[in-house]
């Protein structure tokens, strides 16, 4: 499987494939839904910790649709995850570092 910034969708390399929804018009790499539901999960979790588990959860349940639409591989959607998570971090440092915590 191609790996990079240029990868096919499922759909585009396995025509019995068939989409219930359109075709989105970029490459499949990496997962924008888990990118960025990983990125606020992180966020979230850090000004509510207690609700740290759901907001883990609603994250591998956006993260896991795409699997599941047939629109990203499952490498598209941990990448995605991988990348969500370090961009939420950073956001929270940032935050830490200007003072937005207090």
């Amino acid at each position: 499987m191609e790996r990079g910034s240029h990868r096919p969708r499922p759909s585009q390399l396995d025509p019995e494939i068939r989409m219930v929804i359109g075709l989105p018009n970029f490459p499949s790499y990496i997962s924008g839904h888990s990118t960025f539901s990983a990125a606020a999960a992180q966020v979230l979790s850090y000004l509510f910790p207690g609700g740290a588990s759901y907001f883990d959860a609603q994250m591998e349940e956006a993260a896991i649709s795409r699997l599941y639409g047939a629109i990203h591989y499952r490498s598209d959607i941990e990448i995605g995850k991988q990348v969500g998570r370090r961009v939420g971090g950073y956001a929270v440092s940032f935050g830490r570092l200007d003072g937005a915590d207090r």
